[in-house]
C-alpha cells in the first residue's frame, strides 16, 4: 500500500500560520510577479477561486479577498518541517513536491499499518500540532490512485482505498481528475466517450497508446490497483528548470529583458548546484490578454552551465519573439534538455581561454550568490528588474558585463 500526503491550499496555508488572524477567511497568495493566484484558502474556494487564476477574476468572484504575496522562505521551512515528520513516520519516502510526499507503507517498520485510517489520523494530527499545516491523506495500492485519493476528501481528509473499493471510487471520479490527464487529454477522452476515470482504466490499450504514449498503459495499470510506479527516494535530475514572472502590460523592451536576463542568473545557478548542463534554450512571451504565447527556442551547438555562454542564445531567442509595438504580461526561460555536466569538448571555433574565463567568473558568481544571494551581483541590464530605473551603481564588474548592489 502506498500513501500520498498533500498539504492543504499549502501557500495560503504558511501565510495564515504566520498570521493567525488570517485563518477562516477568504485569502489569495500570489506568485512572484502578483497577477496569478498559486492558493486559495478553502473559504475562497467556495466561491469558485482556483489555482492559475488570474488576480482580477478571482476578486470579481470573491470582492472581499485578502490578496497576499506568497511567502516562499517561510513555505521551504513548513516543508522541510512536514518531512520531518514523515521521515520519523515512514522509512521509504519521496518528496513529489514542496507540499506533496509519496511513502510506502510496506517497507514500515513492523510492516504496513493494519489500521490505515488510525494510523494516517495519528500521523495528520501530529503535523497539524508540529507545524500549523493541515494535511490531506490518500492510501491506495498504487500511487497514482493514492494521489487521487488524497484529493478526494480535502481539506484535513483522510481516504483509503483497498482492492474491492477502486471501481466505485473510479466511477465517481471524472477523467479530468486523473493526475496528468489535463484539459487537453481530457477532450480526447470525452471524444471517446470516456467521461470517468473508470472507462479510462478499461479502454481500449491501443487507442490509450496512441493518444498518451507509453505512460498512458502505466497510468491504466495504477488505475487498476496494480503498482507500476516505485517509490522514487532519490528523485532524478530535472530534465529541464524553467522561471517566468507576470507583470503589468508592458512593451518596453528594456524592461522584459531586465526580467529575462534576472530569469538566467536564477536558472544557471540552480542548473549548476545539480551539475547539470542544458542543450537547449527556451524564451516566451505571453500577451496582454493573458492568453497567447509566443515562443521560439534554440538546440546548443553544445551542453552548457554559464551565463555568458548562455546570453547570445537567449537574446536570440528574445528577438524572435518580440515585437515592437505589442504588449506582454510575461516573460519566461528554460533551460531544457539537461544532462550531467562533463568535461568540455571545444569546437575549432572556440577560443579555449575564453571559455575557461567564462567558468572562472561564473564560478565567482556561485559563490558570491550561494553565500550574500542571488541578488547580490546582477547583469547590469537585470539591475532594472529590482530597482524599477536604470542602475547608477559605478563601476560595473567586468566591463560591462555584471554590476554589484
Amino acid at each position: 500500500m502506498f500513501a500520498h500526503i498533500d498539504a492543504d491550499a499549502f501557500f495560503t496555508s504558511v501565510l495564515q500560520r504566520k498570521n493567525p488572524s488570517l485563518k477562516g477567511k477568504a485569502v489569495l497568495a500570489t506568485g512572484m510577479g502578483g497577477g496569478c493566484v498559486i492558493a486559495a484558502s478553502y473559504p475562497a474556494k467556495a466561491y469558485g477561486v482556483k489555482t492559475g487564476m488570474r488576480v482580477t477574476e478571482a476578486k470579481k468572484l470573491v470582492p472581499k479577498a485578502i490578496v497576499l504575496p506568497s511567502d516562499f522562505l517561510e513555505a521551504c521551512v513548513a516543508s522541510e518541517q512536514l518531512q520531518s515528520i514523515i521521515q520519523e513516520n515512514a522509512s521509504l519516502t519521496e518528496r513529489y513536491s514542496v507540499d506533496e510526499w509519496f511513502l510506502d507503507l510496506n517497507t514500515k517498520t513492523g510492516g504496513c499499518p493494519k489500521n490505515l485510517k488510525v494510523w494516517a489520523q495519528k500521523l495528520q494530527s501530529q503535523m497539524l500540532y508540529s507545524t500549523d499545516i493541515s494535511v490531506s491523506f490518500g492510501i491506495a495500492p498504487s500511487k497514482l490512485l493514492a494521489k487521487m485519493a488524497s484529493d478526494y476528501r480535502k481539506p484535513a481528509g483522510i481516504t483509503v482505498l483497498f482492492q474491492t473499493d477502486i471501481e466505485a471510487f473510479l466511477k465517481d471520479r471524472s477523467a479530468e481528475a486523473i493526475p496528468g490527464i489535463g484539459r487537453r487529454r481530457a477532450l480526447h477522452a470525452q471524444a471517446h466517450r470516456w467521461n470517468t476515470a473508470w472507462d479510462v482504466a478499461n479502454a481500449n490499450l491501443e487507442v490509450v497508446q496512441r493518444l498518451f504514449g507509453k505512460p498512458g498503459l502505466s497510468m491504466q495499470q495504477e488505475l487498476l490497483g496494480k503498482s507500476i510506479e516505485p517509490i522514487c527516494a532519490i528523485p532524478a535530475p530535472p530534465k529541464s528548470i524553467s522561471r517566468c514572472r507576470s507583470f503589468r502590460p508592458t512593451g518596453n523592451q528594456e524592461d522584459l529583458c531586465s526580467q529575462l536576463f534576472s530569469h538566467l542568473t536564477r536558472t544557471v545557478l540552480k542548473m549548476r548546484l545539480q551539475n547539470l548542463a542544458c542543450q537547449r534554450v527556451t524564451v516566451w512571451l505571453r500577451d496582454k490578454d493573458y492568453k497567447n504565447h509566443i515562443g521560439h527556442d534554440c538546440k546548443l551547438p553544445q551542453s552548457i552551465d554559464t551565463e555568458e555562454e548562455l546570453l547570445p542564445y537567449v537574446k536570440s531567442c528574445f528577438s524572435k519573439c518580440f515585437n515592437k509595438g505589442n504588449t506582454y504580461t510575461q516573460v519566461g526561460l528554460g533551460l531544457m534538455d539537461m544532462k550531467p555536466k562533463s568535461f568540455p569538448q571545444y569546437s575549432l571555433f572556440q577560443n579555449p581561454k575564453q571559455l575557461e574565463g567564462c567558468e572562472k567568473i561564473q564560478k565567482a558568481l556561485d559563490k558570491v550568490h550561494q553565500k550574500y544571494g542571488r541578488d547580490a551581483v546582477l547583469r547590469g541590464s537585470a539591475i532594472y528588474t529590482h530597482t524599477r530605473r536604470p542602475s547608477q551603481n559605478q563601476p560595473t564588474m567586468y566591463g560591462e558585463i555584471l554590476s554589484c548592489r
